[in-house]
């Protein structure tokens, strides 16, 4: 065997090898399930994890946002006239936030965190200065009071009204109605209610605090687990809602998500402002400084009505707590005050709540709810949590001075807490994405060069063939004599011709 058919029975061999093994390999998937082994092991919140300090210490900015509702016609509403406000804001704030107070638990199969934030305001981002800027808006302690206080109570309630010269509405800065003012009715209240604070504030003793101790999955032993809230304040139920699935506490506190997400899957997020679970599916294929990214949005039916959605009769404790899609009234956990939640200029709800509020105009761009998650990692790289403050005003019994109004839901404020991921942060994901790349798809490589040794070896048999026919040709002829002939101008040389049949 010659020196070139060894060389071409090798690549043959070499090409068939890689091949066979890689497709092999391809359908088994090894490779793809060793990574999906690892990360699952590194995905943990556990000393010393991939994941566990920037769990503890997220390193990208949170900024909150604040816009609130300037009503501009208080006298023609309170004569039956539609009021109409106009949408102040930004106020922006950087949000840091931390977990506080981080325990392992359960020979560290959970760990325990307090959720701590703190706020600092940005002006070069914020439309003015909130310790200036004035914004009329509901009195929200005036309606808390009077639906607390019906009945006999009603008339020792009006009296500490009209002492208190309190009305249905309220004029104070921009930092009075988040961080809080000394209210002259809930001073009164004070009085003989010692538990009731003289402050009222939207995000009073908001700034430093948390909400409440939470215990965490680490998804050490199944990685779906991984963030999974177990318990919030020692509880795995709610209390203040009427069916089991409206008090159940899933998912995360929306700091984490379990790596290898599908498109198919609802993602659980437990909101304490809420005071409930809220679920997000599937929107759109994104992305985000050049990191893929799942979109998941909150759907209408979440806060759909008990009509539309039956999953949701639990939220309605009582037919007055009960309202149509889009608003949720949030009463049984903020000790009766009639707040109603929604999404955004009532983004997602029935018409008739924006047509009910003259400046209203509910737009997806600014007032849909998401999270972007990168589905290998679970990592968030962009978020925006968007929620609006409300106030159902309307007729209360016992007060006569309401018995021209309407029932309201009635906008006071909205925010954005946004997020995406820095610069840093973006670059480990991309390093850690090229990695799971490359050695999930080595079978791809392997069959790659298989492919390339399978060309050379084609290469290699046409060029044995073209040489194989062309020595056949060049056997054809003979030489003239045996001996060489002398040619006196040209030197040696070596005459051909065609043979002949030797016999004729």
């Amino acid at each position: 065997m010659t020196r070139r058919s060894c060389a071409i029975y090798t690549v043959g061999i070499i090409c068939a090898l890689l091949l066979i093994s890689g497709i092999a390999l391809m359908v088994a998937q090894v490779f793809r399930n060793l990574m999906h082994k690892r990360l699952t092991k590194e995905i943990v919140l556990v000393e010393g994890s991939r994941v566990f300090e920037s769990w503890k210490t997220p390193p990208p900015p949170v900024f909150m946002e604040f816009f609130f509702f300037n009503v501009t016609n208080v006298e023609e509403f309170l004569k039956g006239a539609k009021p109409v406000v106009k949408q102040i804001g930004p106020y922006t704030y950087r949000e840091y936030r931390y977990k506080d107070n981080v325990t392992m638990v359960e020979n560290g199969t959970k760990v325990s965190a307090y959720n701590t934030k703190s706020f600092v305001f940005l002006r070069d981002k914020s439309v003015g200065d909130p310790t200036v800027d004035i914004i009329t808006t509901v009195n929200i302690p005036i309606w808390v009071a009077m639906n607390k206080a019906q009945g006999f109570s009603a008339f020792f309630m009006t009296m500490m009204i009209k002492g208190s010269k309190s009305g249905f509405f309220i004029t104070r800065t921009v930092h009075e109605l988040l961080w809080g003012y000394e209210d002259a009715l809930l001073e009164r209240i004070s009085k003989s209610s010692p538990a009731v604070g003289k402050v009222f504030g939207l995000m009073y003793k908001k700034n430093g605090s948390n909400d409440g101790e939470f215990v965490f999955h680490t998804g050490e032993q199944n990685y779906l687990d991984y963030g999974r809230i177990e318990t919030w304040k020692g509880k795995r139920q709610l209390t203040f809602w009427s069916t089991n699935e409206s008090n159940s506490i899933i998912g995360s506190d929306g700091s984490a998500f379990h790596p290898f997400l599908n498109k198919s899957e609802r993602i659980y997020v437990f909101t304490p402002d809420l005071c409930r679970t809220i679920y997000m599916e599937f929107e759109k294929d994104v992305e985000v400084k050049g990191i893929p990214a799942y979109r998941f949005t909150p759907p209408r039916s979440v806060l759909a009505s008990k009509e539309e959605n039956p999953a949701n009769e639990g939220f309605c404790v009582t037919p007055k707590e009960c309202l149509g899609t889009g608003v949720l009234k949030v009463s049984p956990c903020r000790n009766g005050a009639p707040v109603v939640a929604s999404f955004p200029h009532f983004f997602l709800a029935e018409d008739k709540y924006a047509a009910a509020i003259g400046g209203m105009s509910p737009q997806r761009s600014h007032h849909q709810t998401f999270l972007d998650l990168n589905p290998t990692t679970g990592v968030i790289v962009r978020a925006n949590k968007r929620a609006q403050v409300n106030i159902l005003i309307g007729k209360v019994g016992g007060y006569p001075d309401t018995r021209t109004l309407n029932e309201t839901v009635f906008p006071v404020m909205f925010l954005n807490e946004s997020v995406v991921i820095d610069d840093a942060s973006a670059a480990r994901v991309h390093k850690l994405l090229m990695i799971v790349n490359v050695v999930s798809n080595f079978p791809l490589i392997i069959v790659g060069l298989g492919g390339i040794m399978l060309i050379v070896f084609i290469i290699l048999l046409i060029r044995a063939h073209q040489q194989k026919t062309s020595t056949e040709d060049s056997s054809l002829y003979t030489p003239v004599n045996v001996t060489e002939k002398d040619d006196g101008q040209n030197g040696n040389y070596i005459g051909l011709m065609a043979k002949t049949d030797q016999q004729a």
